[in-house]
């Protein structure tokens, strides 16, 4: 974590840090991971919206798109709702990912990153992205992820990014 700016601060996306503030304060108020069936996309920022994606964890640890928002669309270039992250990316990026959502799940933390990432016929898109884990509904188990991207401007990007095609990646580690 960026511990000189802490976690919140490091959300400098309007819609990104209203997520994460909604997140907590259900967090907060009800002394436990929200349920999926609690978080209410109405009393979300209506910008995260269209970038806004739910995974789901299955028992073969695979991650199964629930919903995606309109943006993520736009951006592939197909539907990506109803795919598997396998499906949808190749191994090697698909690998990655699974490391960061299951960093979010099983720590029962948000994890913000900003990354690049390769789209077929196109030039790599770079976004912001914060994952925030949930509950099941029938059960305990932090299995569904909540997340949100917002797609960058070249001129946004700062850096390099590692082998990943990691920019920054940040863990909250604020105490449940």
């Amino acid at each position: 974590m960026n511990q000189a700016l802490g976690f919140r601060e490091s959300l400098t996306d309007a819609g990104l840090a209203g997520l994460y503030d909604y997140w907590m304060g259900l967090r907060t108020s009800l002394g436990r991971l929200p349920r999926r069936s609690e978080i209410d996309p109405l009393d979300l920022p209506t910008d995260v919206l269209p970038g806004m994606i739910i995974l789901e964890r299955n028992a073969d640890q695979r991650f199964w798109c629930r919903l995606a928002g309109t943006k993520m669309r736009e951006i592939y270039g197909f539907e990506v709702t109803g795919m598997y992250l396998d499906q949808v990316m190749p191994a090697g990026p698909a690998a990655f990912r699974t490391g960061i959502y299951q960093t979010a799940l099983d720590g029962r933390c948000a994890v913000f990153c900003r990354l690049r990432f390769s789209v077929p016929g196109r030039e790599f898109v770079a976004s912001d992205r914060l994952y925030v884990p949930v509950l099941n509904d029938d059960t305990d188990e932090a299995a569904v992820l909540v997340g949100a991207q917002r797609y960058l401007m070249s001129s946004e990007i700062v850096g390099t990014p590692d082998r990943d095609g990691v920019y920054s990646l940040i863990v909250d580690d604020t105490p449940a």
